[in-house]
């Protein structure tokens, strides 16, 4: 039986090209390949984006446009990141498999995946197909309605998965609806199964199904890994089906570094939800790294609860030097409402990462119910004066999160596309769609200044950059910094009509920062160089 494991294109007005590892198809090839001729497609990675003229989002055009000329530049045109249809049904066809099972991580992204589903129908009517992931979990129901889809994993793949295959093999279509993580349908009604939840997390992936090179930070391969998976905390935004968290072996991780060294693998990518939930046993994951000469990184966010500077030093010698934490907001009241565990360590952690060989990122949320300007105005402002780089995160409703229950419920298939940062939906009365955008343009100006002030001393206040040429590279640049200092307004230029026009954005907003921030100072993010905001 041919198995094909298909990772589907996304379209979106970005992607996060080093963000595409499809380790969870990897996972299922490695517990398969013994029952199947089992190969991946990745129908997204490493292909050259299609621009498309037409998107569901006609309210973000006059936020998002092309023949804009500004320093702190946004999204301007939306793209299909990855194959066409065209293109998907020949690759298909060209396999010939009879099992087509794709990955559908994302709600907002499920209609791409169910592409993959009907292209495959189209080559061949008599193919299997599946869908598995995080959308299929938390609404199998919406996938089974799709005539293209036959069948369903909910929760944890790799034995739903690889039992189905089984039954598929033997014939046995009648008993397929015993498998517990499998969902199935027989005409007009729907059999939703458990949520599975694997008994063992020591699968290694067999990272032998893809080619090493087709995934680089820089000039590096990378792969993403896991060392536990699920999460013990509920915060209010966040919508991870309810997968309780696990850690793996030691023995089992120590053997999956030495494949990753046998696959000329030079960087690694935690994804784990809660890396450094246990320091204990993530000094003693640490360990295994030593000598490696890997590059380490946790880009999905760590976690600081727990963190020492002695657990600190044993990352940096281990290979990590970026590090990316999760505030989500400087203010106790704001992340208490969140349900999100209180990062003060963090806090106090800060002395020590600033006199450090580390980069530090430190990602916050900007649009959360209950979250008022002044919050996120306070959290930039905290965080400009301090040695990292501001990371803002749009707020968007993450399916299954308490907030998303409280505020679309049943009705949220018609908003599906919505349920992304990028659109930008104000999930709160105080902060409108034009602060959302104003804040973010405050932050990308934030960290443009920091990037000057690493270049070199000479800078004592915010004024001075008006003069110097590492930050006022054209005429236009001038004009915008100028008004954004002088008037707080946004401006752009308009290539097409050479002129600048306004921006979109919040006057008050503007005011109420450079008000509060005034006498503050903005750090860089590589050297503790900084200058005043007079």
């Amino acid at each position: 039986m041919k198995v094909l494991l298909v990772q589907p294109p996304i379209e979106d007005f970005y992607d996060t090209s080093i963000r595409t590892y499809p380790l969870a198809l990897l996972c299922l090839a490695a517990k398969i390949q013994t029952i199947a001729d089992v190969s991946i497609l990745d129908f997204r990675t490493n292909r050259k984006p299609k621009v498309l003229r037409q998107h569901p989002f006609p309210d973000l055009d006059r936020y998002y446009r092309e023949g804009v000329s500004t320093p702190l530049s946004f999204f301007a045109r939306y793209y299909r990141f990855g194959c066409d249809y065209k293109e998907m049904k020949h690759e298909i066809a060209t396999r010939a498999p009879d099992v087509v099972a794709v990955s559908s991580l994302f709600t907002t992204y499920s209609l791409e995946a169910l592409e993959v589903a009907q292209c495959a129908k189209e080559v061949n009517p008599a193919i299997v197909t599946v869908m598995g992931g995080t959308h299929p979990t938390l609404f199998p129901g919406h996938v089974l309605k799709s005539p293209y889809v036959d069948y369903a994993i909910r929760g944890e793949g790799e034995t739903p998965f690889f039992r189905l295959i089984v039954a598929l093999k033997q014939g046995r279509g009648a008993n397929i609806g015993e498998i517990e993580g499998v969902c199935s349908k027989s005409g007009a009604h729907l059999h939703i199964s458990n949520i599975h939840v694997e008994g063992s997390v020591d699968l290694i992936p067999d990272r032998r199904f893809v080619n090493p090179r087709d995934y680089r930070i820089g000039k590096k391969n990378y792969t993403f890994f896991l060392t536990s998976r699920g999460c013990p905390f509920h915060c209010a935004f966040c919508g991870r089906p309810p997968i309780p968290y696990r850690r793996r072996s030691l023995e089992s991780i120590e053997q999956e570094v030495l494949e990753c060294l046998d696959a000329d693998i030079q960087a690694l990518d935690f994804e784990d939800d809660m890396l450094t939930l246990d320091p204990g046993y993530f000094r003693q994951i640490l360990k295994l790294f030593h000598g490696t000469g890997l590059t380490l990184s946790a880009m999905n966010g760590i976690y600081t609860d727990g963190l020492d500077t002695a657990t600190l030093d044993d990352m940096f010698t281990a290979g990590f030097r970026r590090l990316n934490f999760s505030l989500v907001d400087a203010s106790q009241s704001v992340t208490e409402k969140q349900k999100r565990p209180c990062g003060l360590d963090f806090l106090s952690l800060l002395p020590f990462l600033e006199s450090s060989r580390f980069l530090t990122e430190v990602h916050f949320i900007i649009g959360l119910p209950d979250q008022k300007p002044e919050d996120v105005i306070n959290t930039i402002i905290f965080l400009m004066g301090k040695r990292v780089l501001l990371g803002p995160s749009l707020f968007y409703l993450a399916p299954n999160s308490t907030i998303f229950s409280q505020m679309v419920g049943e009705m949220w298939e018609p908003n599906i596309k919505l349920m992304r940062s990028s659109a930008m939906v104000p999930a709160n009365p105080d902060l409108p769609r034009e602060s959302l955008y104003t804040l973010i343009k405050l932050v990308r100006f934030v960290n443009l200044v920091k990037n000057v002030v690493d270049q070199g001393d000479g800078l004592e206040t915010l004024g001075d950059i008006m003069n110097d040429q590492r930050f006022i590279k054209t005429p236009y640049s001038h004009e915008i910094i100028r008004v954004l200092l002088a008037e707080k307004r946004l401006v752009y230029y308009d290539s097409k009509h050479d002129g600048f026009l306004p921006e979109p954005h919040d006057p008050e907003l503007l005011k109420l920062f450079f008000r509060r921030a005034k006498g503050a100072v903005i750090r860089g993010f590589k050297t503790m160089n900084a200058l005043a905001i007079d």
